[in-house]
């Protein structure tokens, strides 16, 4: 039991590093991975061969097996349904022709596997409401830190060219894409507000909470991402019925809100007309043959092209990449072809590469997610989703580090964090 423990501070170390590189540095997360499943592997290793030496004795050596304790957890199905994808990339592998693509890719899928092989064989219990805090305390202070960081070279760049641009979308994200950066500062604004929400925080920290909210809303508008634009919007209004028609509504909570929606409006109406990317496009869409000319659309329909042309099936993990390519190729989107461009949404790469029963897979688990999430009375893992969601429909976020990182690791602790049944609303 004592070696347990031990195994398990590891691995919450481990994880409180990893919530907190995610949004600064992608080199970190490689290494931290390793470790974390190394630790989990000597467990599994120290324990077997104190079992066989116990045999060997003729002594009595009780071991409880790591698939028995996700058993006793109630996570078989979660389990499944999350590794089932890696397992379905591997399979893909197996009628490939691009096998070094392939391989990288089976690679960078990995974390899909290892979060929830290792995390949901530990013991539910230990996951207290403490814990779970402080791990989310360490992720609000790397995406200040990457907030911080993309400020400060915002603010040397325009030094020398003294031009506001440098503190907007591409210029002013050095650490991620505007799209990934934003999608971790939404979530962290949405864990932010569920934990100001949550009567179990302490006033010191609530405090806290609600000085930093606004700068996480400002650098969302900075970073000019539209779809974090829109899971803003969407997160506001599910914030707002989530204290009508929950336990929360108190008027302390109603002025969190009001004052939330008051900066968010407020931001939104004086940002830069030439910085809002989310309502020039808006703007420049008159009609049906505007969104046709839009540049993702024309992705999309190529990519259900392909996708339709390797049914059922898919083109296999390898050969996606070049599928693409080689459609780009046939209509002539020569600069697709050389950027080499993915489907930019997840639902259609998953189609393209695993075909139906592999894109059914993902969209089942994310429909159990809100299933677990509503059962639970678990709101936040609920709006994780949906944040994932709805980034999904607009890039292909598994074929990145950052983003597949990022959903490994939180729809797995959040999965086990809704079934500890610790963290009450």
């Amino acid at each position: 039991m004592k070696r347990k423990n031990i195994h398990f501070h590891i691995q919450y170390v481990i994880l409180l590093m990893i919530v907190f590189a995610l949004p600064l540095k992608r080199a970190y997360m490689p290494p931290l991975l390793l470790i974390l499943s190394l630790n989990w592997m000597v467990e599994v290793l120290t324990e077997a061969l104190h079992v066989l030496i116990g045999r060997l004795r003729k002594q009595e050596a009780y071991l409880m097996p790591k698939w028995k304790i996700i058993q006793q957890n109630n996570l078989i199905l979660p389990f499944f349904l999350y590794v089932g994808l890696f397992v379905f990339y591997a399979i893909g592998l197996l009628y490939s022709e691009n096998m070094s693509f392939g391989i990288n890719d089976i690679v960078l899928k990995l974390p899909l596997l290892a979060l929830p092989l290792i995390v949901f064989s530990y013991d539910l219990k230990k996951w207290t409401f403490a814990r779970i805090k402080i791990l989310f305390n360490f992720y609000f202070v790397g995406c200040f830190l990457a907030i911080a960081y993309n400020v400060y070279h915002s603010y040397i760049n325009f030094t020398e060219y003294y031009n506001f641009a440098h503190f907007f979308y591409l210029l002013a994200s050095f650490l991620h894409h505007p799209s990934y950066a934003s999608m971790f500062y939404t979530f962290a604004l949405a864990a932010m507000i569920y934990f100001l929400l949550n009567k179990k925080t302490i006033i010191i920290e609530k405090i806290l909470y609600f000085l930093c909210i606004p700068v996480l809303i400002a650098e969302v508008f900075l970073l000019s991402s539209k779809t974090a634009f829109l899971v803003l919007f969407v997160l506001f209004i599910l914030l707002v019925i989530y204290i009508i028609f929950s336990k929360h509504i108190k008027k302390i909570n109603l002025l969190y809100i009001l004052f939330i929606l008051i900066i968010g409006g407020s931001m939104y109406v004086y940002l830069p007309d030439n910085f809002n990317r989310f309502t020039k496009k808006l703007e420049s869409i008159q009609g049906v043959e505007d969104i046709r000319n839009d540049g993702r659309y024309t992705i999309w329909r190529y990519a259900a092209q392909v996708a339709k042309e390797n049914l059922p099936c898919g083109t296999g993990t390898g050969d996606v990449k070049d599928a693409l390519k080689y459609k780009y190729l046939q209509k002539l989107e020569l600069d697709y072809y050389i950027r080499e461009y993915n489907c930019h949404n997840q639902y259609l790469q998953l189609l393209v590469t695993l075909g139906i029963f592999g894109c059914l897979l993902f969209v089942v688990g994310q429909i159990y997610s809100v299933v677990i999430a509503y059962n639970k009375k678990y709101f936040l893992y609920f709006v994780f989703t949906l944040i994932v969601a709805i980034n999904f429909i607009t890039e292909a976020m598994l074929e990145r580090q950052s983003g597949l990182v990022f959903f490994a690791v939180f729809n797995t602790l959040l999965c086990v964090f809704a079934f500890s049944r610790t963290l009450k609303e």
